[in-house]
């Protein structure tokens, strides 16, 4: 039997790689012409993203999750633990990741136009390198694939020993449903105003005297949202729609309460356009 993957799911791929990458760049260029704010917030939230996200994260995972040890079986042999430990793990680099960057490295960002800015960068990026590239990268695949004949000849060519191994993986790209691949593309939405939403906590938790509380509502709320997310990982919400509307639903009332905290902010920030 010859295995090409349809057309339809190579769509929506693309679809998904394209808002995937130029959605961030829109809301930037969006954001500067309506505030007429700097730039270079965005910088430090796609750089602070990569170093305390991809990095550090990745470092921490490392020995949790990859190495094997007693530890890592433990961590992976036990599906609450897991989950446990890779929402903490998302929550605690990723909003201390964010408060390092407006205390440290935004000193002198105090407008509050800067947290949304700084949002759109940390959410944009990752955005761009973990869902827009990877979809770019399995769209090559799929069009060698398919220039091949299908996956058996691709296959055909690889080692005996790892042929069930490669055929097992790619075959996922067959018999997965087109429109989950779609899904991505809602996700990247609602993942990127998320982003905004907690940098906005974030922001004034490090900006604003007494308000030091909504970085620890900050981590929670990252680690609440990415406990459903592990959840889908680990075949525990089997529907990938179900797991989807419960992070739109978590997105839209952390918003609404980011836009709240945004509004009621008395500080008003500057024009600078640098």
């Amino acid at each position: 039997m010859v295995y090409n993957v349809s057309q339809v799911t190579t769509m929506n791929m693309w679809i998904t790689a394209l808002v995937s990458i130029f959605l961030p760049i829109v809301l930037l260029i969006m954001w500067k012409k309506k505030k007429k704010v700097k730039i270079s917030p965005f910088f430090v939230g796609a750089l602070i993203f990569i170093i305390f996200a991809l990095i550090l994260e990745n470092i921490s995972h490392s020995f949790f999750i990859i190495r094997d040890s007693a530890l890592s079986r433990f961590v992976n042999g036990n599906t609450w633990v897991y989950v446990l430990y890779g929402a903490l793990a998302a929550g605690l680099f990723e909003e201390t990741g964010r408060f390092v960057a407006f205390k440290f490295f935004m000193k002198n960002n105090d407008d509050k136009e800067s947290a949304v800015t700084y949002g759109i960068g940390h959410g944009g990026i990752e955005s761009i390198l973990v869902v827009g590239f990877s979809m770019l990268s399995s769209i090559f695949l799929i069009s060698t694939l398919n220039s091949m004949g299908g996956i058996d000849n691709y296959v055909a060519l690889v080692p005996e020993e790892s042929q069930d191994m490669v055929r097992s993986s790619l075959m996922s790209l067959y018999t997965t449903a087109p429109y989950v691949y779609l899904m991505g593309a809602v996700e990247r939405v609602a993942t990127i105003a998320f982003h905004i939403a907690l940098s906005v906590f974030v922001f004034m938790a490090a900006k604003r005297p007494g308000k030091w509380y909504f970085y620890p509502v900050a981590i929670l709320l990252h680690v609440f949202l990415d406990v459903f997310a592990v959840l889908y990982q680990r075949g525990v919400i089997t529907n990938i729609v179900i797991m989807e509307v419960i992070i739109i639903a978590i997105t839209l009332i952390t918003s609404y309460f980011a836009y709240r905290i945004y509004q009621s902010d008395a500080r008003v920030g500057t024009t600078q356009t640098v």
